[in-house]
Parts: C-alpha cells; structure tokens; sequence
C-alpha cells in the first residue's frame, strides 16, 4: 500500500488553512455577539420614549392622574453634569388621566392671559414629582403641583383643575435658594406646600460624593401660604418621595434606606417620630392607600444597576434592575418602626427595568396596583386582587 507523506512545503500550507479557518471562525463570532463594535443610531430620530414617574390617584373617582415625560430630558435632571441637548427639545412633559380600562386622556396646560383668555402654556415643564390639593369645600376643584426642572432654575409649578376638564391653568411657578435639588411635593393647600429636596448639591463633585458616601445633606422645604420658604427638616440622607396620612407626613430617605415618620408643629417645621429601616432596598415615592393608610413605596434592590440603567437607559435590555413593591401597615405603637413590612411584588426587570411609584386604583369595583417608572415607557397595572387590602 503506498503511504502519502506530507512533504515539510505542504505542513505549512495545511497548517495555514486551517489557521485561517479557526481565525474567521473567532473572528465571525465576535462579529455575531457584537463585541469591540460601537454603533451610531439610524432612523431613530421619530421615536420617543415617555415615562411616569409619579401617580396620583383621585381617592373619589378612581381616575389614575400621572405626570409622564421624554427620557433624555428626564436623564439630565438625574445626571445634570452630562451633556444634553435642553434648547432644543420638542416636547414638553404631559398629564395623563387613567381609568380602570386603560383608557387615557390627555390635560393639556393653559396659562391665563392678561385679557383672560387661555392660550398654550409657555414655560419649561420638564415635571418630577407630584402632588394635587382637593378643595374641602368642591372637591372637584384641584390643585396640582408639579416639581419642575426648568432649563435656568429648580421650581414648582402651580396649576388650577377642574375635574373632568382636559386642561389646567397655570396658577403660579415659584422657586427659592431652598428649593435646590427638588424631588418630590407634598401639597397642603392651594398655594403651600412641603417638598424634599434630594441632595444638598445641585451638581458637580459634591453631588456626586454626596450620593455614593450616603451623606445626610438632604432636607425638607415648607413653602406657605404667603409664599415664604424655610426648612422643615434637615439631616436627611437622600429625600425622596413625601406623603401625608392623617397628622403623619412620611419621607422616603433612598440611602438611609427607609422611610421617616414626622409630625408637623405649629410652625410647619418637621418633629422626627420615628423611623422604618428597608436594610435590603431603596425606596423612591411613597403613596398611601386613603382607604387602609397603608403606605406603598416602590423600591429598588439593586441600587447600582438602577444608577447603570438611568445613566444609559434602553427599555428592556436589563433584567438586573429588580424592584421590590413594599407595603407598610401601621401598627398601634410607633416605637421600633411601628410598622409591618410585606414585600407585595418584587421584579426581576422583564416587567420594566425600575419603578419609581406604586399606587392603589378603585374605580367601579376593579382593584388594582398601577406601578409607574421614571425612565421607561410603559405603566404596569397588576390586577390580582392579593396584592391589595
């Protein structure tokens, strides 16, 4: 039998074919799981991503009221140091109104004019948190209170309703040195107020160490009926969402973690009753159940993937920014916490990458827990009817 043998010539071309074919083979691979490419977006221009990241709930109606806006506008106000674009925005921020079939409506903001007619609302309404005020007397009318970062100043904007009208009339914007870094708002009338200012820093390197070491630079603001701003509680570590419950106002503090419990005294300042530690997650905005005073607050358990998320969001490519939904029930006694803590829902991230509020809706006997997220374009309505008491 002959025996071919391979002459030293033709090792070396063997040895380089397959070479080249384990090579294109690598190099085909890294091109299919895209790694070590960068690419520039096409055909993107047209579409917008919205996200709610508070919503308030009509404790008469049931109507859901959600302040909803643009992410890249959103992303400046969590990452005010990056570049953005602000001049040249298209959009405003928008009111949605909510029933229990997912039916939305539209309240477009008016502003007065001096001859008393209503025309577009002109300002920036780039809103944050939010809060509406019932009159005791027509609780249809409805005052609405935006936290609003404005491209020259933090504000809060002032709107008059009416309900079942599809606008709001601009009342007021007001603004303070104290006012600095607003993230949530408490309304207690038509014209004053409480809201948390969330760092001590508006931007730079302050901010950013203040946030990472968990200082307590953050404070409440009172704004009253004359229009005065003061302090109304101090020493926080990261303020967050406000709510109030009977003579209970509530803070979420995101990186003590937990929620403090404060009564007011007479003049508006803030006395620390007691606290609620969450050890385990980061609350953002709380809201309380009208019908049980239970508190709901939507919270995150993996901080730093939320902090990756609202940096470079893209909707759905994260499953690691879980959220954790907890609900509080009051117990007779406030000493050690004076709550029990359930967690209700928690999230691996496939329903939205975060959550920023969660809220109770009843309307024409649906019972539902409507979640909403700063920096998605979705609100998630859960319909199981354990999750709510």
């Amino acid at each position: 039998m002959a025996t071919f043998r391979a002459t030293g010539p033709l090792i070396w071309v063997f040895v380089a074919v397959a070479s080249y074919f384990v090579v294109e083979n690598i190099r085909q691979t890294i091109q299919m799981l895209g790694l070590g490419h960068t690419y520039s977006s096409v055909n993107t221009t047209s579409c917008t991503l919205s996200g709610c990241e508070d919503i308030v709930v009509d404790p008469e109606t049931g109507l859901a009221y959600m302040a909803c806006g643009k992410l890249p506008a959103r992303q400046h106000w969590l990452h005010p140091d990056d570049e953005y674009d602000l001049a040249h925005e298209k959009e405003a921020d928008v009111v949605y109104v909510m029933d229990e079939n997912d039916s939305y409506s539209e309240i477009r903001a008016l502003e007065r004019s001096s001859d008393g007619s209503l025309q577009p609302f002109t300002q920036d309404f780039r809103v944050h948190g939010f809060d509406i005020y019932w009159s005791p007397s027509a609780r249809e009318e409805m005052t609405l209170m935006f936290v609003n970062h404005q491209l020259g100043q933090n504000a809060v904007s002032i709107f008059s309703h009416t309900r079942g009208d599809d606008y709001m009339v601009h009342e007021e914007t007001v603004a303070s040195d104290l006012l600095n870094s607003p993230n949530n708002i408490l309304a207690m009338s038509r014209r004053a107020f409480y809201a948390t200012n969330d760092m001590k820093y508006i931007s730079g390197v302050r901010r950013e160490v203040s946030q990472y070491l968990r200082l307590s630079s953050a404070h409440v603001v009172y704004r009253s009926e004359q229009g005065k701003f003061s302090i109304a509680a101090k020493g926080i570590k990261y303020a967050n969402g406000i709510a109030r419950y009977k003579d209970w106002i509530y803070v979420a503090a995101s990186s003590y973690p937990g929620v403090h419990i404060y009564k007011a005294r007479p003049d508006h300042s803030l006395a620390l009753l007691g606290s609620v530690d969450f050890k385990d997650s980061t609350p953002d905005n709380i809201f309380i159940d009208p019908l049980t005073g239970q508190l709901y607050c939507a919270s995150f358990l993996r901080a730093l993937e939320v902090f990756r998320y609202f940096k470079h969001p893209s909707l759905n490519t994260t499953t690691t920014a879980s959220t954790k939904i907890v609900r509080l029930t009051q117990r007779k006694d406030l000493s050690n916490g004076g709550f029990d803590i359930e967690s209700i829902l928690i999230d691996s991230g496939r329903l939205m990458p975060t959550a920023t509020i969660a809220a109770i809706q009843r309307r024409n006997n649906v019972k539902r827990l409507l979640v909403g997220c700063v920096m998605c374009d979705a609100v998630v309505a859960c319909d199981d009817a354990n999750l709510i008491e």
